[in-house]
């Protein structure tokens, strides 16, 4: 069975300021409590939440860090050296 992973995708939307990521796994949760017998539907929709954090993820710009392991003639201060 797939591992959603659900808190870490919740930070994931807090820390990237995706709001309405955030209102739909409110509402899909609140489903469970509102609809319990829609197992499949909940299940479903809570595949398809998992599915949109990690495509807005993956479309986020690499970070600075990273771009400078795989580009080191971008990393400044090694280049130029550290001011005091």
């Amino acid at each position: 069975m797939k591992h959603l992973q659900i808190t870490q995708r919740i930070l994931d939307c807090e820390e990237n300021g995706w709001n309405d990521l955030l209102v739909k796994i409110d509402n899909i949760t609140q489903s469970i409590i509102d609809s319990p017998s829609a197992v499949f539907q909940i299940k479903t929709a809570l595949i398809y939440w998992c599915d949109a954090v990690d495509i807005r993820l993956n479309a986020l710009p690499p970070d600075e860090e990273e771009v400078i392991l795989y580009n080191p003639s971008m990393n400044h201060e090694q280049t130029f050296g550290t001011e005091a």
